[in-house]
């Protein structure tokens, strides 16, 4: 690095992290603020790596938490079923 270059993206504080999680934890902010993290070239590279993570965890819990919603919903609509009659 030369003399009196400043790097293009500093490393992130560990005040603009908790921000971010904090952000994050936030149900329809969190999503909007992954979003943008993620899409947007402003974004440090770690905090979009982080954004993009987030988001590939968030698509697995939505994908398991509706095949078990299936699978429970309809054992426990056999259950009735057989109940009823």
């Amino acid at each position: 690095m030369a003399y009196g270059h400043f790097p293009e993206h500093p490393d992130d504080s560990v005040g603009g992290w908790m921000i971010t999680l904090l952000l994050c934890w936030i149900p329809l902010v969190g999503f909007v603020y992954l979003l943008v993290l993620a899409l947007s070239s402003a974004s440090s590279p770690s905090k979009r790596n982080f954004a993009r993570a987030l988001f590939v965890w968030q698509i697995i819990g939505v994908v398991v938490t509706i095949i078990v919603l299936v699978v429970f919903g309809a054992s426990i609509w056999a259950a009735l079923e057989s109940v009823r009659y």
